[in-house]
């Protein structure tokens, strides 16, 4: 980890570039209305075919986050139809939807291209990921002692996560223990600020991971969300 901030800077946009143009690509499916939503509980379309009928409705309230029940395995995750295009079913129905399952392919040790070996051989080094966060909590420091989070390493985090799964979990967890334990008065701010970085990564970054990954990394952090939160109420 370099000594110079800037440096380390560009080095933390090139590592959310580099992510992103070698991400595994995603799985689509395409399917007919009437599959999805007999799929969701609902036996049929209530609207008029080629009609408009803005709002909530019966047909559509499997999109929202009420009722939602997860699923139980990995056949049922895959099969779990998740839209992120907010239009569709608000005022009508496609005929075809197309959407990524949850499911996608990940680099392993012994399965990944060159230019992501060279990450991977980083980030799993467990000294260099504690360097690279004990620097992180030090820059951006705002005049008035404040501390903004950064949506670049945000970004860089979620690319990570994307790309290689669990692989650098356990190192990243150690530090975010660390992190939320901080006891520096001046460093509190920068640490907390690093470790909502890590986190929204995280999540954001097992978008497509199996139900077992999912379930292990929403267990651990949950873990610490309830020493934080202690730390909060303590402090």
């Amino acid at each position: 980890v370099h000594d110079n901030v800037e440096l380390r800077e560009y080095a933390i946009k090139s590592i959310a570039a580099i992510c992103r143009l070698q991400k595994p690509p995603r799985i689509y499916v395409e399917k007919p209305l009437g599959e999805i939503l007999q799929h969701n509980g609902q036996s049929s379309v209530t609207i008029i075919n080629d009609a408009y009928h803005p709002g909530d409705r019966m047909d559509n309230a499997w999109l929202t986050i009420d009722g939602y029940i997860p699923p139980t395995t990995q056949s049922e995750w895959e099969q779990t139809c998740f839209l992120d295009k907010s239009f569709h079913g608000y005022y009508t129905w496609p005929k075809m939807i197309k959407y990524s399952i949850n499911k996608r392919e990940r680099y392993s040790q012994n399965n990944m291209p060159e230019q992501a070996a060279i990450l991977y051989n980083r980030f799993i080094d467990k000294n260099f990921v504690k360097r690279m966060t004990q620097f992180m909590i030090l820059d951006h420091d705002n005049v008035d002692g404040q501390t903004e989070f950064d949506t670049i390493r945000f970004a860089a985090f979620k690319g990570l996560f994307r790309n290689f799964g669990l692989a650098f979990i356990d190192n990243f967890m150690e530090q975010l223990y660390m992190l939320i334990h901080e006891k520096t008065k001046e460093k509190q701010n920068g640490s907390h600020r690093v470790a909502a970085e890590i986190v929204a990564g995280i999540i954001r970054g097992s978008k497509y991971w199996t139900i077992e990954m999912v379930e292990k990394i929403s267990c651990a952090i949950q873990l610490k969300k309830r020493i934080f939160l202690k730390i909060l109420n303590l402090a």
